[in-house]
């Protein structure tokens, strides 16, 4: 798939925007800059692991593939074999007031969905087929938390923005958590 988005994405190939990993990671968007790589949990966004050490294709598209100011899009795609993960890290600061936090996870939510969405749908009409590969998306709220259930029971809101992500660009796995298990 990589070599398929390298066609259709040509900077992607002489850029910075891929790397590829074989072992667990941690990510968190750097924004301005594209998302990065880190190894403290401490600063992490999403924990990405990596049972069995597979190729895992970390390609940015946030300030690196998709580098345009009016187009919606997320922060990173990761690919091994015939899976794809559509990430939006939200680099979120909750203060501690339980009602105006929820209402600013809620508008950040509703926001990833169409990021998620438009990048996907971006991809399709730039040539990319994903027919081949079961594709997911991730809305990631920090701080990065070592839970054995690392996706959280799917609430009546978040079953809202599974309908409006399907609506919009055909798919249905939508997920909010930190941890993705390849």
């Amino acid at each position: 798939m990589i070599n398929k988005i390298k066609v259709s994405y040509p900077h992607c190939d002489g850029s910075v925007c891929h790397t590829r990993v074989n072992t667990s990671f941690y990510c968190k968007d750097d924004a301005p800059n594209k998302c990065i790589i880190v190894n403290d949990p401490n600063i992490a966004t999403c924990y990405i692991e990596n049972k069995n050490n597979l190729n895992i294709d970390f390609l940015c598209i946030d300030a690196c593939l998709i580098n345009s100011d009016t187009t919606k899009k997320c922060d990173l795609v990761l690919i091994s074999d015939n899976i794809m993960w559509f990430i939006e890290l939200k680099e979120v600061i909750f203060n501690g007031n339980i009602k105006a936090d929820l209402n600013r996870k809620k508008k950040h939510a509703k926001k990833a969905v169409q990021q998620l969405a438009t990048t996907i749908n971006h991809f399709k009409a730039n040539g990319v087929d994903l027919s081949s590969h079961s594709v997911f998306s991730l809305i990631s709220f920090p701080p990065y938390i070592n839970e054995s259930n690392p996706i959280s029971i799917p609430t009546t809101s978040s079953q809202l923005r599974i309908s409006e992500y399907s609506s919009l660009c055909g798919y249905v796995d939508l997920y909010e958590g930190n941890h993705i298990v390849f």
